[in-house]
């Protein structure tokens, strides 16, 4: 994530659209762990978790990804 989200492509969708939060995966806040427990392939890190302003959950993925599919993934979820 960190050679993903600094890029021209995707820094603006997140800044635009988004609140980030980092969280230490050997101690997750326990609001972290709550949302995460939902993300049903949650094997690998990092995670990535999309909640609403609530901390409902919304949508995730885990493991590595690319920038064009997290693009699209932030773009679709802007678009609901």
């Amino acid at each position: 994530m960190q050679a993903v989200i600094p890029r021209p492509d995707v820094a603006p969708l997140l800044q635009e659209h988004f609140v980030a939060v980092a969280s230490d995966c050997d101690e997750p806040e326990p609001e972290v762990i709550e949302i995460a427990q939902q993300l049903e392939d949650a094997m690998m890190l990092p995670f990535v978790l999309f909640a609403d302003a609530e901390g409902k959950f919304i949508d995730g993925y885990a493991g590595v990804v690319t920038p064009p599919y997290l693009i699209k993934k932030l773009t679709e979820l802007t678009s609901k």
